[in-house]
């Protein structure tokens, strides 16, 4: 039973992730004008700019570190509340229009060098990221749904309550752990290869 919700959950996290990723190609050609103009998203003045940019990593990771823990902070809180399976969904739609968006727009403006412009800022740090993510919605997911609806959980639970409630707590600190591996990456690595790839523009 928990195996068939698993594989149902997840198939429809796919396609609310794909339809995100429609949306958001058809808002970037739709809003081309608006998002694409000299100061809109991938300019090349702020390319120009990037090819000179000596990054602090320092000063740069704490505030990395923060973006990339907000959402995790968000979800946490929430997957406490009734909200929580509606929040997981939310969060996959919206990544879905973030990356038909960017991905659309990197490539109306440099083509299929564009698509390379768009692997380097992925690279290496979404490696650990994007899984981490995932790991995220899943333990958000699981959370609201062992409160309040337990006939719609992915897994079963761990014993009694307080069994369940450490086996997420070590899930959770494992997840972050990852998250702050990955900003790591981003902060040390990411701008090194980011610096060298925005030359070829």
């Amino acid at each position: 039973m928990h195996h068939q919700n698993k594989n149902a959950v997840y198939r429809i996290w796919l396609c609310i992730f794909i339809a995100g990723i429609f949306f958001g190609t058809f808002m970037m050609n739709l809003g081309s004008n608006m998002f694409l103009g000299d100061e809109g998203i991938f300019n090349i003045a702020s390319l120009n700019r990037m090819k000179y940019l000596e990054v602090d990593s320092k000063n740069f990771f704490p505030y990395v570190l923060k973006q990339r823990i907000k959402p995790i902070l968000f979800l946490g809180l929430i997957s406490t509340t009734s909200l929580g399976v509606a929040a997981a969904y939310f969060c996959i739609a919206w990544q879905g229009i973030l990356t038909g968006m960017l991905v659309t727009a990197a490539v109306i403006r440099y083509g299929i060098k564009g698509m390379l412009l768009i692997l380097a800022g992925l690279f290496p740090q979404q490696l650990l990221l994007i899984p981490a993510g995932i790991m995220m919605l899943c333990w958000c997911y699981e959370n609201c749904c062992f409160r309040y609806y337990p006939s719609r959980c992915m897994w079963p639970a761990y014993g009694n309550k307080s069994r369940q409630y450490l086996h997420q707590g070590m899930l959770l600190i494992w997840i972050i752990c990852v998250v702050v591996i990955g900003c790591i990456l981003e902060c040390y690595v990411n701008p090194i290869l980011m610096t060298d790839i925005v030359k070829i523009f």
